[in-house]
């Protein structure tokens, strides 16, 4: 399983007066770090975190989760019915535009001494009709069922062989008004269109409102609905809740974010700011927050139920592997909204993260995400530069479809050390990688073990973790050689084996009669601290020897096989490696011997 190891750079001794990290990350002391192999690890502290690991692995609840069985004696509550229009109001009409008349056909000149012929037709001759076509553009022609003009152009009831009348002085053509207004209205009503695209693009929020997903747009069961149909209808005016509060974390509007949480409850507000804030300097880009299956409460106060959610962000990239953040909650259901009036992270490993409880500064980089809390906030560029470098060793060992998104490295003082993730992995620790879910592991790193110095081993060793041990598997503790050589193998980084500072521990191993097995188990608790060493380095002098010999793409390919896909050693050697495992484990021990020789 993962170390939780303090690591150092080949070639540096650690300094007199500082505290020898924890080779184990469980209280295990190293041994070459101070010479001091009579060593013990703490009679509390396990060497081998392999079962606090596994428990860390919680899946979240599944999609097709059964309906929780209502308390006992809980009886549906009355809820408001869906709200009806206010009497006499209704929908405005739509207009349609409708032009004027077309001018009338030009006439003959009145006979003389009698009255010019009238403009409007004469009384019981039907009008020319006018136009009512929607969008106001004018058709020509007749409508069917008016009669047609008449064909001399002289208007229906004015005998045809009269004289012609006297000229009229000519009429002024009247103006298009009707075209021109039908073209403004066609033209509005494109803009509306448009804009009105725009806003929902810009604001998600209002197609939830046009679609219905709005508070008043699911209507509540009612009072004698059944227990299942009522759960279900709490669960997602939970979840728009949700919804909400995540658009507006990403937007970067606080007050959207807060805006889910009842005024009366002013700790989940402070709670909540903090999450807000801690998540926007991590730069959140991609967020889920899934609730189980709610329950009713018992309370003053209105009907309340709970839930626990789990949440995921994403830094940098919008997408990543889950990150299984617990959290318990209460809502207050009130005018057919959900209400936060409770919440608290879940202090089982691996919550609380920190960014639920704590302030944060962060930093990001092109494979890493690094944070802390603002007293060590000059750490930041150090560690940013430190594990860039070494997410780039990292990123070699992950298998082709499960390469992290970003690396997240956080960094504690003794509080936080002690608080995150529910770990207290021991004082001796410099480090750690932990499995916050089946696919995603985060580091913890602790200031008061590394100096500059261990700095970059320490990161390369944990974040290969991170890389390599991304995905199911088994069987931590059988491959526990095969985990630990595989990081400590990236720590050397291409360093020169005479340089490797477990050195010393592996010679009083072999000189103690080592039998050449390389596939040693995680430690059991009470080994000593110069023996886990030991165990530690001869892992990593095998792998060095499979890297050496069969190059290092063969090596990780032999990994995922043993680790991910379940093959045995011997299988995988054979057909990754072309040869017997027997007969390459001698040759590994060959080697190891030698290089302590």
């Amino acid at each position: 399983m993962p170390p939780e190891d303090e690591t150092h750079s080949a070639g540096w001794p650690p300094p007199a007066d500082r505290r020898s990290p924890d080779e184990t990350g469980t209280g295990a002391v190293d041994p070459w770090a101070r010479s001091a192999p009579e060593l013990l690890p703490l009679d509390d502290e396990d060497p081998t975190p392999a079962a606090v690991i596994a428990a860390a692995h919680s899946a979240a609840p599944p999609d097709d989760e059964q309906p929780t069985a209502p308390l006992a004696g809980y009886a549906p509550s009355q809820v408001e019915q869906p709200t009806l229009p206010l009497a006499g109001h209704a929908p405005p009409m739509e207009s349609t535009f409708v032009p004027p008349p077309a001018p009338m056909p030009p006439v003959s000149a009145a006979p003389a001494g009698l009255p010019a012929p009238p403009v409007s037709a004469p009384a019981g001759h039907p009008a020319p009709p006018v136009s009512a076509v929607p969008g106001g553009y004018p058709v020509s022609g007749t409508p069917v069922g008016h009669p047609a003009f008449p064909a001399s152009g002289v208007p229906g009831g004015y005998p045809a062989g009269w004289p012609p009348p006297p000229s009229l002085p000519p009429l002024r053509p009247r103006r298009r008004w009707g075209r021109l207004l039908a073209i403004l209205a066609f033209m509005l009503v494109v803009v509306c269109l448009i804009v009105g695209g725009l806003a929902v693009l810009a604001f998600p929020w209002l197609k939830n409102r046009i679609d219905g997903a709005g508070p008043t747009g699911a209507p509540s069961p009612g009072p004698n609905a059944p227990f299942a149909t009522r759960q279900a209808w709490i669960k997602d005016r939970i979840g728009t809740a949700l919804t909400t509060q995540g658009r507006a974390l990403l937007a970067g509007d606080e007050a959207g974010y807060l805006s889910v949480v009842d005024t009366a409850a002013p700790q989940v507000l402070d709670g909540m700011r903090t999450q807000f804030r801690s998540l926007r300097a991590m730069r959140v880009a991609g967020w889920t927050e899934e609730p189980s299956n709610p329950t009713p409460v018992s309370a003053e106060g209105g009907e309340q139920w709970s839930t626990e959610l789990r949440g995921t962000p994403c830094f940098v990239t919008p997408t990543c592997a889950k990150a299984g953040a617990r959290s318990q909650t209460r809502w207050r259901i009130r005018d057919g909204r959900a209400w936060l009036i409770e919440w608290k992270p879940v202090a089982e490993q691996p919550s609380p993260h920190p960014w639920q409880v704590a302030e944060l500064v962060a930093d990001a980089g092109e494979r890493t995400v690094v944070a802390t809390t603002p007293e060590y906030a000059g750490e930041l560029p150090t560690l940013l530069a430190e594990a860039e470098k070494a997410a780039k060793v990292a990123d070699r060992f992950a298998r082709a479809d499960a390469v992290p998104s970003r690396y997240v490295v956080y960094y504690a003082g003794p509080d936080e050390w002690r608080r995150w993730f529910t770990w207290s992995p021991g004082d001796t620790v410099s480090g750690v990688a932990l499995r916050v879910s089946v696919d995603r592991w985060e580091l913890m790193l602790y200031d008061d073990n590394i100096t500059p110095e261990v700095l970059g081993g320490v990161l390369r060793h944990e974040l290969t973790h991170a890389a390599s041990l991304a995905g199911p598997f088994k069987d931590g503790d059988t491959m526990w050689w095969l985990h630990e050589g595989l990081a400590e193998y990236a720590l050397m980084d291409g360093g020169r084996v005479r340089d490797y500072l477990r050195l010393p521990a592996i010679r009083q191993l072999v000189e103690d009669g080592w039998n050449g097995d390389v596939e040693f188990a995680n430690p059991a608790k009470g080994t000593k601290g110069w023996i886990v060493s030991a165990r530690y380095g001869i892992s990593a002098l095998a792998v060095r020897h499979l890297a050496d010999r069969f190059g290092e793409a063969r090596l990780v390919e032999f990994f995922h096989k043993v680790v991910h896909d379940g093959v045995t050693v011997p299988v995988a050697a054979r057909e990754t490696l072309g040869v017997e495992w027997p007969d390459l484990e001698r040759e590994c021990a060959d080697f190891i011997r030698h290089s302590v020789a």
